[in-house]
């Protein structure tokens, strides 16, 4: 074989790796078209996981799906019961639903799993007051305040 021969070779060889390559980024791409399209693919890659459910829920909750956000956060919480993050989650779907005591529940277990969760503790006095508790729902702003100062 002669030299232009092989490089004609190296040539299409380079060609048609470029072309695999920019196929299976543009795949790839489709996929990462936004937040739900994401994390139901990787739900779908890694169904033991937690966290994808987790994420999956936010990105439903995102889009105003609340029931489709808690059955995500639900399957999470099946893997791992003592995941705090999904517990603080599923707690503002519910509240956002108007579930408000549900919604507390979940903040409480939150804070139960992790008492330096932040956003669990500001989320339960939020919950806190919309039932009227006042006291409680200041006890639980001030303390999210001094576990975001530290």
């Amino acid at each position: 074989m002669t030299k232009t021969a092989l490089r004609r070779i190296e040539f299409i060889v380079l060609i048609v790796i470029v072309v695999i390559y920019g196929l299976a980024a543009y795949q790839r791409n489709l996929i990462w078209e936004d937040n739900l399209s994401l994390w139901s693919d990787i739900v779908k890659k890694s169904p033991g996981k937690a966290r994808g459910y987790n994420y999956l829920g936010l990105a439903y909750h995102e889009k105003g799906r609340l029931d489709e956000a808690i059955k995500q956060y639900k399957k999470g919480l099946s893997i791992r019961p003592f995941y705090s993050n999904i517990h603080n989650n599923i707690g503002i779907s519910y509240f956002d639903k108007g579930l408000v005591d549900k919604a507390i529940s979940h903040f409480k277990h939150a804070i139960e799993i992790n008492p330096s969760h932040a956003d669990a503790h500001y989320n339960l006095g939020v919950a806190y007051g919309e039932k009227g508790l006042l006291d409680q729902a200041y006890s639980e702003m001030r303390k999210s305040n001094e576990l975001r100062k530290r």
